[in-house]
């Protein structure tokens, strides 16, 4: 290994990763919800937001992702599965950190041509503002709005 090599590896070792963002939204922390999804810059309502590659789980292996911490992080991928059945989707972006609302500003929609969950914006999001979701299930916390 060149000594150029190295002095590059130990730099991108303490350069701290990227943001989580996109060119509409960065994570940040809230005081009484901890970290959301917070807009970079004004979004037009029925803005796609972000669309987040997902992966699908049997409905078999839901029950298991339901004893872990993921629990509070997956999707429903099915619609007619009702309560509790069908299969999940993990989503790998930032919409798997969208905080809940009763009074969205945002809505998440399966795509599954692509397998994503595109994240659409339901009315005009000012800079700064809080991206919130509907989960559209039994809530499992207490609120904060």
């Amino acid at each position: 290994m060149t000594a150029a090599r190295r002095e590059h590896l130990a730099e991108s070792s303490r350069t701290p990763a990227a943001s989580a963002a996109n060119e509409f939204v960065e994570i940040r922390n809230d005081p009484l919800k901890g970290r959301g999804i917070f807009a970079r810059v004004p979004i037009a309502a029925a803005t796609l937001v972000e669309a987040a590659p997902v992966i699908v789980v049997p409905a078999t292996q839901c029950t298991l992702l339901d004893r872990t911490i993921l629990h509070d992080y997956y999707f429903r991928w099915d619609d007619d599965a009702g309560v509790g059945g069908g299969r999940g989707a993990v989503a790998l972006g930032l919409v798997s950190l969208c905080n809940h609302s009763k009074r969205p500003r945002a809505r998440v929609r399966r795509n599954e041509v692509q397998q994503t969950l595109d994240l659409i914006a339901l009315a005009t999001i000012a800079a700064g503002e809080e991206v919130t979701i509907d989960y559209n299930c039994p809530l499992w916390f207490a609120p904060q709005e």
